[in-house]
This record gives structure tokens, C-alpha cells and sequence, in this order.
């Protein structure tokens, strides 16, 4: 699941930042002769070679122009001198700083694509529901209509109904999972009289996609009933940083 790779994701950063910190300590460090200073270079070497090949299980790197070196080919401390040795570790600290870049865009991606969809939603969806929907499929279709009209194939970029899970006892299935995002969306209708009904399920939501998702969309879409809208939205989102409420007035 997409917020397994996220974790994968910030767990490897981490590592690669203490690599990182290592690297520059042992190049800082006055208190040892040059002649053994940089003795760790072939250690460092392996560690970010080993970092970069788990980094591209999670990350296609093809693209991304990261280098790795031979490490069978490299020759031990005491077969090389120690200038030679203070440049591999410079290089491992370019190169790890490089794989830093890669991990910290990806998660920066993943917030600005969130916020993308949101505001998507926000200002196209009313445009693309013409007659007063009695129903919330006619909303969630609307919502695939637009999801398509964006160039995203379902089973690829989303899925409909898809992702069904188990807590405390009770099945829940998201209207669209969004994998790339971590994101589960869900729509409500809101008539009359189903204002309380609505926010007893978002609520309900919450609790239980929090244990699958590490984000979370409400697109509620309203026929005339929220009177106002901050304080609809405020309880809801107060919930956690990655949930979103969308309100749509027909």
C-alpha cells in the first residue's frame, strides 16, 4: 500500500542523512592523522551503494543520472593513500546528497499533488453536474468523469470501490482510492435533514481509513444545507493534517 512506501520512503532518507552526517564528521575530524582519517572510505562506499540500490526498489532511478561505484574493483585502506581516499568519501557525499534530493521530491511531490486534486475538485466538479443529483453515484461518476477528462486510467492512476478493508468488525470499501497518494476519497450527499447523519459517518470514516490510508478526502457535495461552511469543515480536519473536506453547492 502506498503509505508502506511512504514509510519505506522517510526511512531511507533517514538513513541516507546519517551516511550523510557520518561522511562529514570523519572529513571534519582534526583530531586524526590524514594517514588514517579516511580509512571508513570503502565502508561508506557499500553503504551507499546499498542505499541506492534499495532506493531505486522504490524509486525508478534509470532516469535520474545516480552513480554507484564497483566495490569489488575498489582497493582496500591499506593499498591506497589517504588523498585518494578523502575523494571517494567527498564523491559518496555528493552522491548520497543527490539520493537525499530524489526522496525528499518524492514526498514533497506527493503533498503538491494533493493539494492539486483538492483544488481540481474544488472548482470543476459543480461545473460537471448539471441536474440536481438524487443520489451519491451520480456524484462519484461526475467525480470518474472528471478523473478521465484529467488523463488518469482507472486501475493506474485511481480505482473506484476497490480496496476493501476490515476494522472493528465492519467492511469498509473508499468510492476512489488514489494509490499514489495514499489517498482514499469519499463522497456524501448532502439533503435534508442528513447534515448530523453525514458528519456521524465522516467521523466513522476517519477513524477506521486512518488505519489504511495516510490520507484522506471527504467531497461533500451539498443541496442547499450548510450554512456555513469553516465550521462544517474545521471539526472534520482538526482530525489530522492529511484530511481535506471538499463542499460543493449545487
Amino acid at each position: 500500500m502506498d503509505i508502506e512506501r511512504t514509510k519505506r520512503i522517510k526511512m531511507l532518507l533517514l538513513r541516507c542523512k546519517n551516511l550523510k552526517e557520518n561522511m562529514i564528521r570523519t572529513l571534519n575530524d582534526a583530531t586524526t592523522m590524514e594517514s588514517g582519517r579516511y580509512s571508513s572510505f570503502k565502508t561508506y562506499a557499500e553503504e551507499y551503494g546499498r542505499l541506492a540500490y534499495q532506493v531505486n526498489k522504490v524509486i525508478d532511478l534509470s532516469n535520474e543520472g545516480v552513480r554507484v561505484y564497483d566495490i569489488n574493483s575498489m582497493k582496500n585502506w591499506a593499498d591506497t593513500v589517504w588523498p585518494h581516499q578523502k575523494e571517494i568519501i567527498e564523491s559518496t557525499v555528493v552522491y548520497t546528497d543527490t539520493l537525499i534530493s530524489i526522496l525528499e521530491s518524492e514526498i514533497d511531490f506527493a503533498n503538491d499533488e494533493y493539494s492539486n486534486l483538492e483544488n481540481f475538485l474544488k472548482t470543476k466538479l459543480r461545473a460537471t453536474i448539471f441536474e440536481k443529483p438524487e443520489k451519491e453515484i451520480e456524484v462519484q461518476n461526475a467525480i470518474e468523469t472528471l478523473f478521465i477528462g484529467k488523463g488518469w486510467n482507472r486501475g493506474i492512476d485511481f480505482d473506484r470501490e476497490s480496496g476493501k478493508f476490515e476494522f472493528s468488525g465492519k467492511e469498509y470499501t473508499p468510492d476512489f482510492i488514489v494509490n499514489k497518494l495514499g489517498l482514499c476519497i469519499e463522497v456524501k450527499l448532502l439533503k435534508e435533514n442528513r447534515k448530523s447523519k453525514v458528519i456521524e459517518e465522516i467521523n466513522a470514516d476517519i477513524t477506521a481509513y486512518g488505519k489504511a490510508y495516510k490520507r484522506q478526502m471527504f467531497v461533500i457535495y451539498d443541496l442547499g444545507f450548510i450554512r456555513d461552511e469553516t465550521e462544517f469543515k474545521r471539526d472534520i480536519e482538526n482530525a489530522g493534517d492529511d484530511i481535506k473536506v471538499i463542499i460543493v453547492k449545487h
